[in-house]
């Protein structure tokens, strides 16, 4: 007898099999259609920005949080009790305010009303009520919380009286505690106010009333950003409404920088937010120099994971790219204008951070725009990474999850980037052409997605008085060839990267008619992917093809990051390389990511029907599931980079359309 139940039961199994299997769905081919055009990116702003006043946004003009943007929407709740989920020490407060700031950045590039009236008439204001008047809305006094709750220390703590303080939430039931439903009780597991437990009553839903006795140095700078922008929006105009609420924004600029200084003390981009907003000189000078010369040298993860790290030392990949923007705003505001050194550094990140992803993926190609889920940390070990996604180490034993924040993030650095290219032409190239001494040695960016055509790709011989070499390497795939000429039947060819405690490389020695034997430095004997000898017209030809340390299952030899300096050796003469793309390869590659990326979320939020704050991230506990959340963040940061993709295809400037006063 044929078992239906048995069959249902196999093709619900199979059909959340495929659901999982998301990497495979359209979504991820839609950037090979092209880029968004400036329609199409007009349009999906406005999609994104309705999303969450629709969804996101308390719209409930009795309640004090009216404006509050809520981080998490639960699509598989909506209109229930628990459609808002808040993490008692997580983002619902920073969610809002990066949004806040795109709503400035989309009325900038666009024109729109839409924009600046849903900041002005929404979200501006529950944020100004909170940074103007903390000290009569919150009291240390009366903690609720657990026995043995989370202790917030100085930086953290609300101080009575204060004003300037945002805590990391503040409800009225509207929205559970994701701590209370993991662990099945209604109390607060970080300090707090809680009016359930100060009142005696029941809380079987785990609801959020009350607020929290914590905030951070990080969500104050995400404030900053958004007071920023807005001070900026808002001072120029001769409305008499929007010059009195650009005098409130000034007031809580400046309330934010006392309340930071009572619990830390000056930090980069809350000095430039009240400097700005309240015209003074002194605190702007404490805003980052954008002039610095370290700029102008390489350190990021993505360094860091490759390169400068300590053996056996792990080393996080990026989860966001929160420190490239309080850079950039920090700067931009001190400035009056983008600085060459820290135009480098904003094109150096936005190039290079997302290619650890991409490393990880040893068997995917990535869609533009993607990368890992900010909340499911990736880790570097010696030079590559802990596992790779076809180790399927990841939940459910599939590959680690990907997200909505850092790779939209990224993408917003991407715009600036571009701008910064347009406008400082040869800024890149600059750096490998200063030194005069080294050969410039070109990563081959192939393939990506047709962008580019035969006879792109420059190969630089070196010239030794024995012979030449010239070396090829993918940026994107972690291999190393090294091809040879010389007139010897022998040849020894050392290459170098790094100098003292940290210096690596491989020597690869030959003869015709022998093997070609390759070790590392130190003597460790490996197997190249290939090596050829031959010997033709008194001419002897190698090719040594190696995989580089950061490739699975490689033995530790080198990494090549772009603008590294590197030494090769032939035959005892050596030379030294500085490798590094080409800046028109560099520009290519920063479309691709920026407006092929625009394309990849695009189709997901078409197919899904919003933005998944997590892409195969599993549970988040107490029964939900981090794909079913709707991530605030992720509207916020993709607004913001279409707002920058528009600018750059007009020719426009992000810090050059805010009105800036330039210094």
């Amino acid at each position: 007898m044929f078992r239906w139940p048995l069959l249902l039961a196999l093709l619900l199994s199979a059909a959340r099999l495929a659901a999982a299997d998301w990497w495979d769905a359209p979504w991820t081919k839609a950037h090979q259609r092209g880029p968004l055009t400036a329609d199409e990116t007009r349009a999906f702003l406005r999609e994104l920005a309705q999303y969450v006043f629709d969804h996101h946004l308390k719209r409930d003009e009795q309640s004090p949080q009216r404006g509050m943007v809520y981080e998490y929407f639960n699509t598989k709740r909506a209109g229930q009790p628990d459609q808002w989920i808040q993490g008692e020490a997580l983002d619902t407060m920073h969610d809002g305010a990066w949004f806040a700031a795109a709503l400035v950045n989309a009325h900038r590039s666009t024109g729109d009303r839409y924009y600046r009236d849903l900041l002005t008439q929404w979200v501006l204001p529950f944020y100004l009520k909170m940074l103007n008047h903390s000290d009569e809305l919150f009291s240390p006094e009366g903690n609720n919380a657990a026995p043995d709750a989370h202790k917030f220390d100085r930086e953290h703590l609300l101080q009575k009286g204060e004003k300037g303080f945002v805590p990391y939430w503040w409800d009225d039931g509207a929205s559970v505690s994701l701590e209370m439903a993991v662990k099945k009780r209604s109390q607060l597991n970080f300090m707090g106010r809680d009016d359930f437990a100060a009142k005696g009553e029941p809380n079987p839903q785990f609801k959020l009333r009350g607020y929290s006795h914590g905030s951070s140095n990080h969500l104050a700078q995400d404030l900053a950003i958004m007071l920023q922008l807005a001070w900026l929006m808002l001072q120029d105009s001769a409305l008499p409404a929007d010059k009195a609420l650009a005098a409130e924004v000034a007031e809580a600029a400046k309330n934010l920088h006392q309340c930071r200084m009572n619990h830390h003390g000056h930090i980069n981009g809350i000095c430039a937010a009240h400097g700005l907003c309240n015209i003074l000189p002194d605190e702007l000078a404490r805003a980052t120099d954008g002039l610095s010369p370290k700029l102008w040298t390489p350190d990021n993860h993505y360094v860091n994971c490759l390169v400068n790290f300590k053996p056996g030392q792990r080393v996080s990949t990026p989860g966001f790219a929160d420190d490239q923007e309080y850079l950039y705003y920090a700067g931009t505001a001190r400035h009056g204008t983008l600085p060459r050194p820290l135009a480098f550094k904003l094109i150096y990140d936005a190039f290079t951070q997302p290619q650890l992803f991409r490393y990880y993926c040893d068997d995917w190609d990535v869609p533009p725009g993607l990368n890992r889920f900010d909340l499911h940390a990736y880790y570097f070990k010696d030079g590559k990474p802990e596992d790779y996604r076809s180790d399927r180490k990841g939940p459910s034993k599939g590959p680690r999850p990907a997200g909505s924040r850092f790779g939209p993030q990224n993408m917003v650095v991407a715009g600036w980037a571009l701008q910064a290219l347009k406008a400082e032409p040869g800024i890149w190239d600059s750096q490998a052409e200063a030194d005069k001494q080294a050969t410039r040695v070109a990563f081959d960016q192939f393939p990506l997605c047709g962008d580019f055509v035969d006879g792109d790709i420059v190969f630089n011989p070196i010239q030794f008085a024995t012979g030449r070499v010239t070396l090829n390497s993918n940026r994107l795939l972690p291999n190393l060839i090294a091809l040879l000429r010389t007139e010897r039947t022998d040849f020894d060819l050392v290459f170098g990267a790094g100098v003292g405690a940290n210096a690596t490389g491989i020597k690869a020695s030959g003869k015709f008619g022998e093997s070609v034997l390759v070790s590392t430095l130190n003597g460790e004997m490996f197997t190249p992917k290939k090596a050829e000898v031959s010997r033709t017209d008194g001419v002897t030809r190698a090719s040594v093809s190696l995989s580089r340390t950061v490739a699975k299952g490689q033995v530790p030899w080198a990494n090549l990051v772009e603008h590294q300096l590197c030494t090769l050796i032939l035959n005892g003469e050596q030379k030294p390389l500085h490798f590094a793309s080409y800046e028109r390869h560099v520009k290519l590659v920063l479309e691709h990511e920026l407006g092929r990326g625009l394309r990849t979320w695009q189709a997901l939020f078409k197919e899904q029907g919003y933005l998944p704050t997590g892409l195969g991230a599993g549970g988040m506990g107490g029964g939900y599931a981090w794909d079913d959340m709707s991530d605030a963040g992720g509207y916020a940061h993709l607004i913001s980079a279409g707002a920058q993709w528009l600018l750059y295809l007009e020719g426009k400037r992000d810090w050059e359309i805010h009105g800036l006063p330039r210094r």
